[in-house]
């Protein structure tokens, strides 16, 4: 089409009508972009941080929950205790992967995160690994947070449980085609539940604390909740071999709090200029958002006592939510808002995938590694095929296809046992957690 225009321009002859594909595509996508729009389509800090780290906050919902599962059958209420050092700790680890990925972006400011880093440190072959392992999981963290998010949805309105895998692979292509309009008109989507949840539970935690120093934030008593994960002795035995074995197992679980952070070392290429820059100060902003998350939760839990369930509802945040804001009917309104913003924002986790697998993919193509037509940008200045490629594998990996519709966490820490590299019986780590360390 651009062809015969241009020979049309210089031959004097008239314009050729659009072909029907391209007039569909057109119509779908909006009109065409040159190179030089491209400048255009970069995303702003506040658009990069919505865009960029759903996956990452997303994780605070979860995180201190995973820490207690694993706590409470070994050390008991002490579970309520322990989880203040753990998150300490975690939350050291989560400011040196910070710091560590604040030089990657500045040092490596191409997209393609530790496939970069692996690439220029150790060879194009041993990056391989690093590649493979961020391109799976990329597939896979379309799969599982979309799907946790339906959970949470069919938890709502158990109604729609019948129709959980058609909302599930509607949500993958309705993401897919708000990427293929490109990556700003993405950003504004996809970036307004991250910054809804992140705003709705600082709220929640600075009531929870002001309630606290007030004297009106009482604990539950988890013996008395139906359906707790079974509550062990309490801290005989604390310096027991198995006690050290569940202590790190906890910190494993609740380490889960540090996954997606990566994301925006995947994709600094998608920043304005100075890329570099911008990209630090936006993963900066993210860590401590996602610090403050999950050190005001996991606080929050010791102080209500709020127990993980069996059946995975309601979670930890949930109840933590039900008691800070009471049952009053603007507290049940900030509940109902606490968990429409969860699930907003597992849906929009998603997202994170469309940001960095096309950019990964593009790169370790131009290096040969896979086919050259990822490389090809599309109708709006996207790597389509690569983004056509990942809501294939997103919709075709589906974990949330159970012919019973379980709550929205057991879904959740079912599917991340493979996203955060946690098989619960068993501990297999992911290899593309390895791969996040390494950088």
């Amino acid at each position: 089409m651009a062809l015969g225009k241009a020979v049309d321009f210089l031959g004097g002859g008239g314009v050729q009508p659009e072909s029907f594909w391209y007039s569909v595509k057109r119509r779908l996508l909006g009109p065409p972009m040159v190179n030089e729009d491209l400048r255009h389509q970069r995303l702003s800090k506040p658009l990069a941080l919505g865009v960029l780290s759903p996956d990452g906050i997303s994780s605070s919902a979860y995180g201190p929950e995973e820490i207690l599962i694993a706590l409470l059958p070994l050390a008991g209420l002490a579970a309520f205790t322990l989880i203040l050092p753990l998150t300490l700790v975690i939350l050291v680890v989560m400011t040196l992967v910070v710091l560590s990925y604040r030089e990657v972006v500045m040092v490596y400011i191409r997209p393609g995160g530790s496939y970069v880093v692996a690439r220029e440190n150790f060879g194009p072959k041993i990056a391989q690994i690093a590649a493979v392992a961020l391109l799976i999981d990329y597939v896979v963290t379309v799969a599982v947070q979309i799907s946790a998010g339906t959970a949470a949805v069919v938890s709502a309105f158990p109604s729609l449980g019948v129709f959980h895998l058609e909302i599930t692979v509607g949500v993958i292509l309705l993401m897919c085609y708000g990427n293929l309009r490109g990556i700003k008109e993405a950003g504004r989507i996809f970036a307004v539940p991250t910054y809804l949840f992140s705003g709705a539970v600082i709220l929640m935690i600075v009531v929870g604390l002001i309630r606290e120093v007030l004297g009106q934030l009482h604990p539950y008593d988890p013996h008395a909740l139906p359906h707790h994960y079974p509550i062990g002795a309490g801290t005989t035995g604390i310096i027991q071999f198995a006690m050290i074995l569940t202590l790190l197992r906890a910190f494993a679980n609740g380490g889960a709090s540090l996954t997606g952070i990566e994301a925006v070392s995947d994709a600094v290429g998608a920043f304005r200029p100075p890329e570099g820059v911008n990209a630090r100060q936006v993963l900066v902003a993210e860590g401590c958002i996602l610090g403050f998350l999950v050190a005001g939760i996991s606080w929050l839990a010791h102080v209500t006592h709020a127990t993980p369930r069996t059946p995975g509802y309601p979670t930890v945040l949930a109840q933590e939510a039900q008691k800070v804001f009471g049952s009053g009917f603007a507290g049940h309104g900030l509940f109902l808002l606490i968990q429409a913003a969860t699930a907003l924002i597992l849906y929009t986790g998603g997202n994170t995938s469309f940001n960095g697998f096309p950019f990964l993919a593009s790169y370790v193509a131009g290096d040969a590694f896979l086919p050259r037509w990822l490389l090809k940008r599309g109708h709006r200045l996207v790597f389509s095929n690569a983004i056509i490629a990942l809501t294939i594998g997103g919709a075709g990996d589906r974990p949330g296809r159970e012919r019973q519709q379980p709550g929205p966490d057991v879904c959740h820490r079912r599917v991340h046992g493979v996203h955060h590299g946690r098989v619960r019986h068993g501990q297999v780590s992911h290899p593309a957690q390895g791969a996040r360390l390494a950088a």
